[in-house]
C-alpha cells in the first residue's frame, strides 16, 4: 500500500513528483517546489506563484504547508490600498483591481469597505426582486 500523506515524493512517467495527495491532478516537481518556496519567501503573492505554477490556491497553499514554510498573512501596504481605491472609483471592478495588484478581490473589497469607499452594488444581484 502506498503512503497517502502530504507531500510524499514518488514518480511517474515524468519523474519524480511531490503530490499533496493520490487525488491531485497536477503533479508538482521537487525543483518546481523549491522554486515556490524561493519565490514565497521573497515575498511574491500565493496567488501569483499559483498562477504561474498553474495551480489552484489551494494546492499551493496545502504545499507551502507541507513543506513547513510559515505561511503570512498577506494584506496590502498604504500604496496599494490607494491604488485601489483610485482603481475602484474610476470604474474598475474589484476583480480587475485585484488582478492588477495580484491578491483576492475578497481582499480588495475589505480593503475599500475599511477605507469608506461607497461600493457599487452587484451587476448579478442588481436584477433580483428585494424580499
Amino acid at each position: 500500500m502506498s503512503d497517502s500523506s502530504p507531500a510524499v515524493p514518488r514518480s511517474d512517467v515524468r519523474g519524480p513528483v511531490v503530490t499533496p495527495n493520490e487525488t491531485a491532478v497536477t503533479p508538482v516537481t521537487p525543483e518546481a517546489l523549491r522554486k515556490m518556496i524561493a519565490e514565497y519567501e521573497a515575498g511574491a503573492s500565493s496567488i501569483w506563484i499559483a498562477r504561474t505554477h498553474r495551480l489552484g490556491k489551494a494546492t499551493e497553499r496545502g504545499l507551502l504547508f507541507d513543506a513547513d514554510v510559515k505561511i503570512r498573512r498577506q494584506g496590502l501596504d498604504d500604496d496599494q490600498v490607494a491604488r485601489a481605491v483610485r482603481a475602484y472609483e474610476s470604474g474598475q471592478t474589484t476583480r480587475e483591481v485585484a488582478a492588477e495588484l495580484g491578491v483576492g478581490h475578497s481582499m480588495v473589497w475589505r480593503v475599500l469597505k475599511a477605507a469608506g469607499v461607497e461600493c457599487r452594488p452587484n451587476s448579478r444581484r442588481a436584477g433580483r426582486r428585494v424580499r
